[in-house]
């Protein structure tokens, strides 16, 4: 019998053994540096963050040395440091055997904030920022993935530029990790076995996690590189073709120039950002099945992807018809853009913002809070969210009307039990609660009434264009040092969610409460006697 020549393995093949390399090798990396004595999850994970973190800033200092550029020694030194620290932190721990949803919570909220301290002495270090508040905002912005910042892109070396753009992806990646990881056993907003629909769908991807996260992660390497020749092809100059992928894929919208996008001038660069920014909007999942089984008609199947579009195309005709111009195909151009920027939570700007009229700012800031579709990497409160609170109003007003009517909500062929949606209504709740103080806050410290509450509602969503007298983009410039931490933490919260960084300052404050209640029952025993 002849046997069978060897099959060459396929690039996509190739690119999915090649990340689940990496991530394997990530992870058994750290698994054998914690050997501590110390039970901590938060430990670990705080050393994690920084150990992997090191390499972007030797990566970056390489580029800006190559280029010639001020900052490669600050890059390097800082990633030292951060490296021996991240090593010093996992040596002394290890991962507990038991570990209660709260203490995942916390663990959680400390990568974050790891990856925050990291970012901000890299600022610091460069003296990009010499303000410690607005390195902070600066370094949310990078970790978060939203385009605000107070310093001109064309001021920055390219070191710097990299080390941002490569901080917005490389956070972007680690949400599709705590997609897989986390949110299964978190329940966050209702995205959990019980109602999750996006975190069960990536599941199934593969019967092991490390191979879901290998598969999701292979498809946003791979679409990262097509929107790189993409942008290139289009005219684009070939470091600002990878830095724009980078910023496009990962929804951060970090430009080379100030004026993003649109400094560009050139319409064919605005629809690959149209269509990048579309695809970073779109749930991971829903494309990595769609391109494995060459099956595009998925795509209509799925009735969040149907509702993401349709709300584009709603916004699009609605700013059109509101400019009281006939359409040309500069300004659809501009009006996909605008709308595909805000859903997206990408914030790109392009030359024709500026001509939208004031009720399509009102429909921009509605799809900022909106945002993508659930297992995607853009920001927002999820598509599939506001379709669950919709068939819940749609449920209480028919059961208003028949009293002994008992109905489930059901999206497409998945039901939506009443623990999720207990858990989505909380959510939006808890971040309305937080927005409103934050808005009082902006507009104490120098924003006007306009700008505080459009620019709470994009920091809030990881957007970063905002509206009013300041804008696009000159908000956190008008803005003092309780500005930028009120925007530092309304990042965050758009990033990780608003129940674990609550749970986490309830953690915290645990011993103090202890201590306290401690306290008060000694002196109602000394009173008693």
């Amino acid at each position: 019998m002849t046997p069978r020549p060897p099959v060459r393995a396929s690039a996509p093949a190739l690119l999915h053994r090649l990340t689940a390399k990496v991530l394997a090798g990530s992870g058994s990396f750290i698994q054998r540096l914690c050997k501590g004595k110390l039970e901590s999850a938060s430990g670990v994970t705080v050393g994690a963050v920084w150990v992997l973190t090191a390499p972007v800033f030797f990566l970056c200092a390489a580029v800006d040395f190559l280029d010639g550029g001020p900052d490669y020694f600050p890059l390097l030194v800082s990633g030292v440091i951060v490296e021996i620290a991240g090593l010093v932190v996992v040596r002394f721990g290890r991962f507990p055997s038991e570990l209660p949803i709260s203490r995942l919570f916390v663990a959680v909220v400390s990568g974050a904030l790891a990856a925050l301290s990291a970012v901000t002495f890299a600022h610091l270090a460069t003296g990009t920022s010499i303000a410690v508040d607005v390195a902070l905002v600066e370094a949310a912005a990078t970790i978060t993935g939203t385009n605000a910042t107070t310093v001109d892109a064309e001021s920055l070396s390219l070191g710097m530029i990299s080390f941002r753009a490569l901080g917005q992806w490389l956070s972007a990646a680690a949400m599709i990790v705590v997609l897989v990881r986390v949110l299964p056993h978190l329940g966050v907003g209702g995205l959990d076995a019980d109602g999750g629909v996006s975190t069960r769908s990536a599941r199934r991807l593969a019967p092991r996690s490390g191979s879901t996260m290998a598969r999701l992660m292979s498809v946003y390497v791979g679409l990262t590189g097509l929107f790189a020749m993409a942008y290139l092809l289009a005219g684009m100059p070939w470091m600002d073709s990878v830095i724009h992928a980078l910023t496009t894929l990962s929804s951060g919208g970090f430009s080379t120039r100030s004026g993003s996008i649109g400094s560009f001038q050139s319409g064919a660069i605005e629809w690959v950002a149209i269509l990048g920014m579309l695809v970073a909007g779109t749930s991971l999942p829903l494309m990595f099945r769609a391109m494995r089984r060459a099956d595009l008609h998925r795509f209509i199947r799925s009735i969040e992807f149907r509702v993401y579009i349709g709300m584009v195309l709603v916004v699009v005709v609605a700013i059109l018809a509101w400019s009281g111009e006939w359409p040309t195909l500069a300004s659809t151009r501009h009006a996909i853009f605008a709308t595909t920027s805000a859903i997206s939570t990408t914030g790109y700007l392009s030359s024709g913002l500026g001509t939208v009229p004031f009720g399509g700012e009102a429909l921009l800031l509605v799809l900022m809070v909106v945002g993508g579709m659930s297992a995607s990497v853009a920001g927002g409160f999820k598509v599939m969210r506001f379709m669950v609170l919709g068939q819940y109003i749609r449920r209480e007003l028919t059961k208003s009307i028949h009293r002994s009517a008992v109905g489930k909500i059901h999206l497409g062929r998945s039901s939506i039990g009443e623990t999720a949606l207990a858990r989505i209504i909380g959510e939006l709740f808890l971040a309305t609660m937080i927005l409103v103080p934050v808005v009082l806050l902006f507009a104490a410290d120098g924003l006007g009434v306009e700008g505080a509450f459009t620019f709470a509602v994009s920091s809030l969503s990881n957007v970063g264009f905002a509206f009013g007298d300041a804008w696009p983009l000159g908000h956190l410039n008008s803005l003092g040092a309780l500005g930028h931490l009120s925007a530092t933490f309304l990042m965050l919260v758009g990033r990780i969610s608003i129940t674990p960084v609550l749970v986490a300052m309830g953690g915290i404050g645990e011993p103090t409460q202890r201590t306290i209640r401690r306290w008060r029952l000694t002196k109602r025993d000394e009173i008693v006697r």
